[in-house]
């Protein structure tokens, strides 16, 4: 079921890539379980397309524009659809039920955001800390700053370790 840009954050969005939108057909996805809740979003892990992905989904009650400063957008769906184009479009990723109760009461269609699954990722800290592994980081962090989205919060729960062949660093 597609839906148009009519009512939803899209209405006026010109910053978005459209060759990365994704038409969701929910009837290839299956819920595994839901990982977060908060005021503003879920997060879940799914399969779409037999495929593992995190599923999140915004709230959409109202959109809140910009802040003061006319720069920083505190839409939270539009602000993380923008960086994920931008993490896309400057190259730094080769590869990109009863649960949904919380939403049944919003004004609008919720928005969301459909990404890589990672399986059992560590988070850096004193016992998984290399030398290696924080530089990696640090690269990521700086790759980041340059497809113009400024990380506000590289606390180490940020920063994970998707064991595997080679290992790598979120």
């Amino acid at each position: 079921m597609a839906h148009g840009p009519e009512g939803t954050i899209y209405r006026d969005e010109e910053a978005f890539d459209d060759t990365l939108k994704i038409d969701i057909n929910f009837t290839q996805m299956k819920l595994i379980k839901e990982l977060q809740k908060s005021e503003t979003s879920s997060i879940f892990h799914v399969n779409h397309n037999d495929e593992p992905r995190v599923f999140k989904s915004f709230h959409n009650n109202e959109d809140p524009e910009y802040a003061d400063d006319g720069v920083r957008d505190l839409n939270r769906a539009r602000y993380e659809i923008r960086a994920y184009c931008n993490i896309k479009r400057f190259g730094i990723c080769d590869r990109w039920a009863p649960q949904l109760e919380a939403f049944q009461h919003d004004r609008s269609l919720p928005s969301a955001i459909l990404i890589e699954y990672l399986p059992q990722p560590l988070i850096i800290n004193s016992v998984t800390y290399s030398k290696k592994r924080m530089q990696k980081a640090a690269i990521g962090i700086q790759q980041i700053h340059l497809a113009l989205i400024e990380h506000t919060d590289p606390y180490p729960k940020n920063i994970l370790i998707v064991p595997g062949d080679p290992e790598r660093i979120v």
